[in-house]
């Protein structure tokens, strides 16, 4: 039987990557209060009070930034490693008992293949498959699959023609 990858870890090891924008703006805006303090005072700001604040403002940004990205980085690149080294265990098969998340959250999509229960959200950041059917992803019921699989993450998925 012939399979189509849908999903690889390895082709998208930095996709999780756009949650730490909102940190990048927030370093940026802190550099400013620190660099550029006289814009403060345009708004009436004393000159000393906000010194303090502006410098925890920037590292707290910084240090947030820093931190999420390489959580992030780390757990994808590790991903893509298990899965390049053969890491992940295969299951192949039809879904069953699929229960599909609603398209305004607050669930989770799950289904079993062969016994093997997944689980997995568009709101919830993984190395893995997470694409849910409500959001355009291709998991549905009696659908045939093969997936690789490490640490209830889906590595790859791939689905017969």
């Amino acid at each position: 039987m012939n399979y189509e990858i849908i999903f690889e870890a390895t082709s998208e090891p930095y996709r999780n990557l756009t949650f730490v924008i909102p940190g990048l703006a927030l370093s940026v805006v802190g550099a400013v209060l620190v660099w550029r303090p006289a814009l403060l005072e345009k708004f009436g700001y004393k000159k000393g009070r906000w010194r303090v604040f502006s410098w925890f403002f920037f590292l707290f940004a910084v240090a947030w930034t820093l931190g999420a990205g390489f959580s992030l980085m780390s757990r994808d690149f590790a991903a893509s490693q298990e899965l390049e080294r053969g890491n992940c265990s295969v299951v192949e098969g039809v879904v069953e008992n699929f229960h599909p998340m609603p398209k305004s959250g607050h669930d989770t999509e799950r289904f079993e293949v062969n016994g093997v229960h997944f689980s997995y959200s568009d709101y919830v950041m993984s190395p893995g498959f997470n694409n849910t059917a409500s959001h355009g992803g291709p998991i549905r019921d009696g659908l045939r699959v093969r997936i690789c699989h490490n640490s209830g993450d889906i590595l790859r998925l791939e689905v017969a023609q």
